[in-house]
């Protein structure tokens, strides 16, 4: 599926995005071993969205995001995993619409760790009045969990997603004990649904990436990078 590249103009606005104490949403996503898809639940168990896998269809996005337990629920959001590199091109909105789609390239940079850095448009000021684009990164932690617990370090599939410029840690996504399990993702900022959509496509590109490599590695009788 071809999409449009998107641009990585940052804003210079100062003004840091607004904390939303106590507007946090939890969310659980599991995935079985034999499954290609991965089910994202509220903590009672409710379906919200289910993310379609494909593998070997050509022209399929890598990951797929439906609203509901099924692929016949519509799309929200959809992920393709650039061949050769560890970048990714996600598009939020329904690609059958490709008019009202906002693509966004999620970037690998390898620095002391790797991190993964992307751009979307939030709300901003005290009283959200306005929107500028900022710059987004997924970074490994071990110390920031999910309802503040601390993750577990039987997998290193722990991320948090900082705010480059205010250091707001606006999601957090601490990866199950069991390989493949998932985990539970935690959304901290109120920033509307287009962006609940765009964290839980990322992260879950960055999940699914990672466990292909190291499918692939025991495959191989080594293990991933």
């Amino acid at each position: 599926m071809h999409s449009p590249t998107s641009s990585r103009t940052g804003s210079t606005a100062s003004t840091p995005p607004v904390d939303h104490s106590g507007l946090s949403r939890v969310f659980q996503i599991t995935k079985g071993l034999m499954d290609r898809h991965y089910k994202i639940n509220s903590l009672n168990d409710q379906p919200l969205f289910y993310g379609d896998i494909s593998l070997f269809t050509p022209n399929k996005p890598d990951l797929t995001l439906h609203v509901g337990s099924s692929t016949q629920g519509p799309v929200v959001a959809v992920s393709n995993f650039l061949k050769l590199s560890g970048n990714y091109k996600i598009g939020v909105g329904n690609p059958d619409d490709m008019s009202n789609v906002q693509w966004e390239d999620m970037t690998k940079e390898l620095l002391h760790k790797p991190k993964y850095r992307l751009e979307t448009t939030v709300p901003c000021g005290s009283d959200q009045s306005h929107s500028e684009r900022r710059s987004l990164v997924w970074k490994r932690t071990r110390s920031v969990g999910v309802d503040g617990e601390t993750p577990s370090r039987l997998t290193v599939r722990n991320y948090k997603l900082v705010d480059e410029r205010s250091e707001q840690v606006l999601a957090v996504f601490s990866g199950g004990r069991r390989p493949g399990r998932g985990g539970k993702i935690e959304i901290r900022v109120e920033y509307g649904q287009d962006f609940d959509h765009l964290v839980l496509i990322s992260c879950l590109s960055l999940y699914e990436k990672a466990r292909r490599r190291s499918h692939r590695g025991a495959a191989g009788g080594g293990g991933g990078s």
